[in-house]
Formats: structure tokens, sequence, C-alpha cells
């Protein structure tokens, strides 16, 4: 049995000292590392970060109807002169130390990850981990939508990858519930692993390998080791879902006891796609005789027949899966069209590397309807020393389409305007900036009634601001990419 548990069980669980034992009973429901939104009756984890520690919020958790607070021992020692922000007062803090439903623990982290652990373990739900360089989020919310259409489930929130996002996702598991679908990310090898280890996934799903963080990893068969370490930590009477398109994800197969399931484009996949088409924002293609329609570019279609070989195997009819996948919407930033009138807006705002941009310029070049079709791109980051090289690789790939104008903007938007003129693209098609207000400008000046705009770049150049500004706000200025 999953929660509720009691204070006494949640202080076992962490091995940590109760400070006031008229407490052991107080019921749990959950846990929570924020302090803002925790729910009544769950557990607040103070966790230290770089330059405050959240024990000092443990009293606002408390007064929000936390049944405890779980901190570890170095909390005593939060250096207040440090910080470079309003604090709350050392009053606070002593008073919320000496608290009577204070957890003492030797790592408020590691018990964290004990409590999804054990959570975990006590729950009978179907356990599905998704990782890849791409397509992930995607993939692990069509799992999701499809899943739902028959069971109750949970499924990792936002970007709820790692060793704190993962554990918290856990927490989330309820004994009603009958499946989880958690998101699994990587910074460096073995992260995958230590994350699978609480996880005790049951089916995997692997995307791609793509060239992504790559002055973390240095190559791609980095990526790959690193990603396999999710179907490697499947046991032998789970499931494996490889796509098949990707050599480096089949090779994969070699690395598990598990059942494998291959799905794609491609003739030796289990559930494969055929007759995809993509056209103005939309996207149809068949699998074993059955249509499919989904809002979004043809890149979406590799996400979304994961998500049909996963639900056919938990018992899922292929009718069912269709109703469920036509009414998937992705996420703000992810591809979703967030404005249609008086022109366009596709918002791929959230992040960029070269697969996903590749797919983005497709899926701009599909909008076939459009009266003029602009890409608004900037930098995609942490490529490492191949950062020029993947620039200028699309550039090169804006030759092969019909957009009729790229607004480019960062530091290599010279390097991909470079490959771009090189690969034949005419110079009155390109337009680069260093100064986000400029770009919006000229954007103002070029874009009529009837246009399609698609913005993309990485986390970090802020693109939304773009999207913002075409759905009808000022775009803050910005100095420099830099």
């Amino acid at each position: 049995m999953t929660f509720p548990l009691t204070v006494f069980q949640l202080a076992h669980i962490t091995q940590g000292v109760l400070a006031d034992a008229s407490y052991g009973q107080q019921r749990i429901t959950g846990g929570s590392i924020d302090s803002r939104t925790i729910a009544a009756d769950n557990c607040f984890f103070a966790l230290g970060g770089n330059r405050t520690h959240g024990v000092l919020f443990a009293d606002e958790a408390i007064a929000r109807g936390a049944a405890c607070v779980v901190t570890d021992s170095a909390a005593s020692s939060v250096n207040l002169r440090k910080t470079t922000f309003a604090m709350p007062s050392l009053a606070a803090l002593d008073s919320a130390e000496t608290d009577g439903c204070m957890i003492r623990v030797a790592n408020s982290v590691i018990a964290l990850q004990q409590l999804a652990r054990w959570n975990r373990q006590q729950s009978g739900a179907l356990v599905v981990g998704v990782t890849g360089s791409v397509g992930k989020t995607t993939t692990r919310q069509m799992l999701t939508q499809v899943l739902s259409s028959r069971f109750s489930g949970v499924q990792s929130q936002h970007n709820y990858n790692n060793e704190l996002g993962v554990p918290l996702a856990l927490l989330q598991l309820q004994p009603e519930h009958d499946f989880a679908v958690l998101e699994m990310a990587a910074g460096k090898t073995g992260d995958i692993a230590f994350l699978a280890d609480i996880v005790r996934p049951e089916f995997a799903v692997v995307t791609r390998v793509a060239p992504t963080h790559l002055e973390s990893f240095g190559d791609l068969e980095a990526i790959r080791q690193t990603k396999m370490e999710l179907p490697a930590a499947v046991p032998a009477g789970g499931t494996v879902f490889l796509n098949a398109d990707d050599p480096a994800v089949v090779s994969m197969s070699q690395s598990t006891s598990a059942n494998i399931v291959l799905f794609g484009t491609r003739a030796a996949a289990d559930f494969r796609a055929t007759s995809i088409h993509s056209r103005d924002g939309r996207c149809q293609f068949n699998v074993d005789g059955q249509a499919f329609q989904l809002q979004g570019g043809a890149h979406l279609v590799i996400g979304a027949v994961a998500a049909i070989a996963v639900g056919r195997m938990a018992g899922l009819s292929l009718s069912e899966i269709a109703q469920s996948l036509a009414t998937y919407q992705s996420d703000a930033g992810r591809g979703r069209i967030v404005q249609q009138q008086p022109h366009t807006v596709i918002d791929e705002t959230y992040n960029a590397s070269p697969a996903s941009v590749l797919a983005a310029i497709q899926t701009l070049n599909d909008c076939v309807s459009a009266r003029k079709r602009i890409l608004v791109l900037g930098d995609m980051l942490e490529l490492g020393p191949q950062a020029i090289q993947f620039h200028r690789e699309v550039g090169r790939a804006l030759a092969n389409t019909q957009i009729d104008h790229a607004l480019i903007y960062g530091e290599f938007a010279d390097t991909v305007a470079a490959g771009a003129l090189a690969a034949g693209v005419s110079l009155n098609r390109l337009s680069v900036f260093r100064d986000i207000a400029n770009l919006n400008v000229m954007l103002d000046c070029i874009l009529n009634p009837g246009d399609a705009v698609l913005v993309k770049g990485s986390r970090s150049m802020r693109m939304e601001r773009i999207v913002t500004a075409l759905c009808g706000s000022k775009i803050p200025a910005r100095r420099s990419a830099a």
C-alpha cells in the first residue's frame, strides 16, 4: 500500500529522528520541496541550495498544512550572510529547527529519494520510463494520454526528470493508480542508471540518440551509453520499446533480457507508421490499417507510434488509441499553435538541438496554405566544439525548403546564414540579428495576415519573448544573445 503513512513510518523509511514523538501518528499523503505550493498533509523536504536552505521556509510550509518537515543535520549551519536577497529572520530559523514535527536526516535529498523508492515498492502500478535525446517529453505526454483513456495514472510534471524531479513524480502515486509514466534525463553517464534504480521500470521507451548537451557528454557514443542505462534496468519480464528508425537506439536491445518491441517507420518495426502526410500543422498516418491524426508536424509520429505500441501492450484497441491521440495538444513551447489569426504562430521556444531544429524547419515548410512561411531562429546551445558545424548544417537545410524568410538571432546567427548562402539560399531570404528589439521591428515589417511564423531557440535564448510579441505584447529589449 502506498500513501498515506504516518510521520513515524516516514522517519523509519528515511532513517531520521523525529524531534517530538507526539507528532508520530500524524498522517502524510505526499511530499513536496516547495513551501509555496505544498498541499495539506504533505511532508516538506527542506533542501539545501547554493544560496539558502529550505529549512528557512519550514514555518511557511507548516502554516500551509504540511504534516512534518524533513531536514538534514547541516541545516543549522546555514550562513545567512552569504545570501543576497531578503530572507526570513534568524528567529524564524530557530523556531523552525526546534519545531516538534521536524525529522532530522543525514541528507534531505537522499531522504526524498528513499521515500520515493518506498512508494514505488508499495505500488502495483505499471511504471513506464521514457528517455532519449529528443522527444521524451512529447512521448511521455502521449503515453499518458493514451493510457488515461482507460486507466488511472500519473506522469512526470513539467520537466521533473532528474534526481529531484523523478522522486517527486513517484510521490504522486496513490493506491488507486494503475500506471506512472516517468521521464528520465541525464547530465552525465550514470544518471539514468541511478534514477532507474529508484523507479524500477517495467516498461522502458527510448526515443532517439542525437547531439544534445555535447558540452557534458563529449560525443554521441557517450549519450548512447547513458540512454542505454534505462533498457538495461528493465527485468526479464518487462518490455523495452525502441525506435526502429535509429540504429543507435536499436543497438540497445543487446543491453537487456527484457522483451523488445520496435516502433517507427521502417520495415523492421513491430508497430510501423505508414502513409505519413503533414500539412498546415496537422499530421496523418496509418498503423496496422488504423488511421491516426495529430496536431503537429511529422516529427511527432515517432512519439505517437511509441504511445501506440505501449497502449497495445497494455490492452487498448487501435481505435481507442486513435481517439486519444486525436485530441493531443503539445505544451506551450513544444510546437503548439498558439495563434491562428491574423497569422499563424507556432511556438517551439522551449529548447533547441540540431535534430529538433531540423524537425521544426520541416513543420514550417509543411504549412503549405500560408501566404508566407517565416522562421525565427535563435542559437542552439551546449553543443561544445561542434557548435559551428551544427549551426552551419541548419543553414544548409534551409536550401531545400519553401521557407520565405529566416530571421536568425544570436552568437551563431552569422554561421547559420553562411551555411544557407553556401547552399544556395538567396540573401534576400535571410536576416541576421544580435539584438532582439531590432528583430522584432523587422518581423513587424514583413509579417502580413495569412503568414505562418515558427519561433525556435535554446531555452536561455528566451525566444518566447518573440511569441509574446506576436500575440500582442511588446518584446522587452535585450542587448545581446551572449
